[in-house]
């Protein structure tokens, strides 16, 4: 059956086909779905231990650099740029850096949307409890690590093409 499809709708009919078959897990694995298969309401956050904020730095490499030489360099040796104790000082519960992908398969999530920005190259993401930033992160002392970071990050990241995104996350299907 596969052999007669081209490169491109091969790959379509086996995502589709992964699709349809990890849908039912979800569901299985405590999903909130609706009888048509759609998201319901948030799940509620009562019984969280305490209200987070999520910081999201949606970053673009600077002129020059090759997705993997900033990527090298955000993972191996940023983290280390504030110095000794600075996640926590940051009061950072935890940390991810989401790498953007360059596969074929991307025009298929894409391709519907017009007028898109250029794709990030990176996504670090930061959990931080909202009491803590609210009461800490204006302090001199956090503001001296968040000040060496930025000056690490003007040796990979270019500002003017990126943002950061605090905010709050509703899970529909956890």
């Amino acid at each position: 059956m596969f052999k007669e499809l081209p490169d491109v709708k091969k790959r379509l009919t086996l995502i589709s086909l992964l699709f349809a078959l990890l849908v039912p897990s979800i569901k299985m694995a405590g999903g909130v779905t609706s009888s048509a298969g759609t998201p319901k309401k948030p799940v509620s956050e009562e019984g969280a231990a305490k209200p987070m904020v999520k910081i999201s730095y949606l970053m673009s490499r600077k002129s020059g650099m090759t997705r993997q030489q900033f990527l090298d360099y955000w993972s191996n040796k940023h983290p280390a740029a504030g110095g000794e104790g600075s996640f926590e000082a940051l009061g950072v519960k935890r940390y991810i850096q989401t790498h953007t992908l360059d596969i074929p398969e991307r025009e298929a999530v894409v391709s519907v949307r017009t007028g898109l920005l250029p794709e990030f190259d990176g996504v670090a993401e930061i959990w931080i409890e909202q009491e803590y930033l609210e009461k800490e992160w204006p302090t001199q002392k956090v503001q001296d690590f968040i000040k060496k970071f930025y000056a690490d990050e003007l040796n990979f990241v270019d500002w003017s093409r990126s943002t950061i995104l605090v905010s709050k996350e509703l899970v529909y299907m956890p």
